[in-house]
Order: structure tokens, then sequence, then C-alpha cells
């Protein structure tokens, strides 16, 4: 166990050497006594995380290595006398918020009985809605403008967006200004329509699903709203409002959206795309990439790899009530790691949204 403390001390000094600097150096750059790095270095104590960053800058140093095993360090000095730390460790892994356990699956996963019960209408509805294919593009145009006007309605509401489904029509197909409403909502509606537009064209295309095309996503939700922010990840920690979760920092984030990706491309073939499209949308708001537009985005996202495999978009409506359930069950994922109330409720939306779409094509 020392040796598992000590590593950020090994790691330390090689990183020292290596810019050959000694340890009356690295003391007057961080302003500091000079037996204080020599103990840095044994284990002897562990730098306060200012003093952390400031070497990190010094050795021009892998940030997220090294913060990785200033935590583990932290972590390991805090518990390495109690006997049955690894018990400990073992609960803290228990309680790992969902998205990180997602990325962290390499098995094959099990689905619950009642999600596998779901799954399966789904792809009865689905056949049904395959053989009355192929839709005219008058028939299907409508179908698109009805349902992706609905759905941008929806998922600004979720977000506080006051507009009315009717407003929100105007404002999209006819560029009417609603009195009393703000310039952000007008902005909102005419954004994520483009962006509705933009996910369904990419998936007639079959575009693989890349880091860029997340932030085109957002750069779509967010232009002309906050135009510095759209389109890039954060550079700064954020808090959720409401929410006991807490997004990784800042500077770990392009590191999550990768493993995001990673994910992605394990998965896309071995899992049911209802349930890959629900995972993909839950880890993505769990890492929190950017500094607003995150819930939308990844409903975008979501509602993309839908698409993508012949299934229709998951309307999840904006009422308190839906609303209420939506969060709930994202909490309960990302601070319990309780995977499968997500899972069910996007399936039912999914069910919901490809029942309406049936009916409407078969009259």
């Amino acid at each position: 166990m020392t040796n598992n403390v000590n590593m950020l001390g090994y790691k330390l000094k090689e990183l020292r050497t290596n810019k050959k600097l000694k340890t009356m150096d690295v003391a007057q750059n961080l302003r500091i006594d000079q037996s204080l790095i020599s103990k840095f270095e044994s284990g002897l104590r562990i730098p306060t995380k200012e003093q952390l960053e400031s070497l990190i800058e010094l050795y021009e140093a892998n940030s997220v290595e090294l913060l990785n095993l200033w935590f583990a360090s932290k972590v390991m000095s805090t518990i390495k006398e109690y006997p049955h730390y690894e018990d400990v460790l073992a609960l803290v892994n228990e309680e790992l918020s969902g998205y990180q356990k997602l990325i962290n699956k390499s098995k094959q996963q099990v689905l619950s009985k009642p999600l596998m019960k779901i799954l399966n209408e789904i792809d009865v509805i689905k056949k049904k809605i395959d053989a009355l294919k192929p839709l005219s593009k008058t028939q299907l145009l409508k179908l698109n403008e009805y349902f992706f006007t609905d759905y941008t309605y929806e998922s600004n509401k979720i977000e506080g967006n006051t507009l009315s489904l009717q407003e929100t029509a105007l404002v999209i197909k006819e560029g009417v200004t609603i009195g009393g409403k703000s310039v952000r909502e007008h902005l909102e509606a005419i954004n994520h329509k483009e962006a509705i537009d933009f996910v369904n064209d990419i998936a007639k295309k079959s575009i693989h699903i890349t880091e860029r095309t997340i932030k085109e996503l957002h750069y779509l939700v967010l232009k002309g709203i906050i135009t510095n922010d759209a389109g890039k990840y954060r550079h700064a920690d954020v808090r959720i409002t409401g929410s006991k979760h807490e997004p990784p920092v800042f500077f770990d984030v392009p590191q999550k959206m990768e493993e995001l990706i990673a994910y992605y491309n394990r998965y896309q073939k071995n899992l049911h795309p209802v349930i890959l499209a629900a995972d993909m949308h839950q880890i993505l708001v769990g890492i929190h990439p950017f500094i607003d537009g995150n819930g939308r985005t990844s409903r975008l996202l979501m509602n993309l790899i839908l698409l993508q495999n012949g299934y229709y978009i998951a309307n999840i409506k904006g009422n308190l009530t839906s609303k209420l359930k939506y969060y709930q069950s994202l909490e309960r994922a990302h601070v319990h790691g309780q995977l499968s109330d997500f899972r069910l409720l996007v399936a039912k939306a999914v069910k919901h949204s490809l029942i309406e779409f049936y009916d409407l094509v078969k009259s």
C-alpha cells in the first residue's frame, strides 16, 4: 500500500529529474521550503492542489495523470490505517456515477426483463412501420414537420423555454416574433429546429459519430446565444442546479469525451440501438462537457442514433410530471449508478413516438 500512496512522489521526482532541476530550484519557483519538495517526492507529504498545479506548469506535465495520482494519494492517505480499506474502495466503486460505470463497461450487458419486454414491443411496431415503406416524400415531409416541431417545443420546454407549441411553430415556420418572449427563447426554437434538421440529414448519410459531430450539434444549439462557447468544451467547473451529481473537472472533459466515443464504438453493433441511444445521452449529460446546452445536445445525440438505426425520435415531454421523472431517473443513474430507470424511460418515449408515427402513417 505504501508504494500505491507514493506513486505520486515517484512521478514528481521523475519529472523534476527529467527537467534537470534541483529541489532548491523547484522550491524557489513554488516559494516554499526546500524540505517540502523532498517530502513530496518521498511520500511523506502530499502537495496542496495549488502546489500541484504549479508543479504541473513547471514540469510541463500531463495534468490528468498527475491529478489522478494526487486524488489517489489523498484517498489512500485517508484510509490507509483502516484494516478494511479494500471494502471501502469496493463501496466507492459501487457508488460511481452511472456515466462512469458505463464508460468502464467492457463485458456483455444484461438487460432487465421489463426492459427486454418493451424493446421487443418497440421492434414489433418498427416492423409494422417498415412494412408501410417507402413513404411518399410529401407524406414524410409533413410527418417530420409535425414531429420535429413538437420535439423542438418539448426539448426546449424541459430547459425552461416558455414558448407554447403554437408559438414555437410560428417562430420556426414563419419567423414570427412573439410579444413578451425573450430573444433567447426565439433563438432556442430556431436553433433547435436547425439542429434536428441537421440530425435528420446526417442520419440518412450513415455518418459515423465522433466528438466533432457532438460539437457541431452543440454549436447549432447555442449559436447566437452564447456564441463564444458554442461547439467548445467548457473551461471551468460546473454544478447542476438541484442535483447531487458533480460533473468531472473541466480538464478531464476531453478524456471523458474520448471515453464516450470509445463506448459508442464498443457497443455500436452489439447493444440494442434504443439502449445505446439512452446510454450515450446519459453519459454525455453526466460529463456535462459544455457550459450550457448539455441537455438539448444529449437529446439530439440520442435521437441521431435512433434515426440512424431506423427508429424514430424519442420525444421526452416537458410538462412538470414528465420533466420530474426525466430528471429523477438521470439523478439515480448519475448519483447511485442505477441505469435501468433511465433506459426504461427512453424506451417508453421511443415506443410512444413510434405508435404515434404508425397511427398517422396508416391512416
